[in-house]
Formats: C-alpha cells, sequence, structure tokens
C-alpha cells in the first residue's frame, strides 16, 4: 500500500472503495476527490473560539478543524484519520494551497 508523508505523520493513500471495506478504521489515511455540497463553516464562540468546516466527498463526510477556502466542485486532497463513516481531517491539500490545523 503506498503511503505519503505530511508534516510528522504517513498516511495510506486509499480510493473510497478501500474505505468501504473498514479496513482502514482508525488509520491516517488521505483521500482525492470532488467536495459533493456546500461546505458548512460553522464559528464555534465557546471558550476558545475556533471555527468547524463539513463537507462530503464520495459519501463520507469530512470535518476539519478550521476554514479553508473550498467549494462545492473544488477537487480537494484530504489527509485525516477514517472513523468509519467519516475523516476528521488534519489537512486539506486544493490546487493553490494547503490548509492544517495544528496537532
Amino acid at each position: 500500500m503506498k503511503r505519503v508523508k505530511l508534516g510528522h505523520h504517513y498516511y495510506y493513500v486509499v480510493t473510497p472503495e478501500d474505505l468501504s471495506t473498514r479496513k482502514f478504521r482508525g488509520k491516517n489515511i488521505v483521500l482525492e476527490g470532488a467536495i459533493e455540497d456546500k461546505p458548512l463553516v460553522e464559528f464555534l464562540p465557546m471558550e476558545l473560539p475556533s471555527w468547524r468546516t463539513t463537507f462530503k466527498i464520495h459519501g463520507f463526510s469530512v470535518e476539519f478543524a478550521g476554514s479553508p477556502c473550498v467549494g462545492k466542485g473544488d477537487t480537494v486532497k484530504v489527509y485525516g484519520r477514517f472513523v468509519g463513516e467519516g475523516i476528521i481531517a488534519t489537512a486539506i491539500e486544493t490546487e493553490r494551497a494547503i490548509f492544517t490545523t495544528e496537532e
């Protein structure tokens, strides 16, 4: 299985079919595809103000702690941990930028 490094972590390069087998649950993965819906960007004004962005790629929900400049139809690479029904993203790569969260 091919792996790539981003920051301090290695990620398995996967396809949607790989994820549907569930054998990558709990593993760091990278998945490329187009954003299916309008991303929902939420401001969370609790103790530490922050942003959360959610969207779908290949039918999988992606949650990112931040406010990346992405929109419906954009092709992205999502780096993160696969949690079964979705991905908790640590980085989102577009053609023009890489958006990351603090680790």
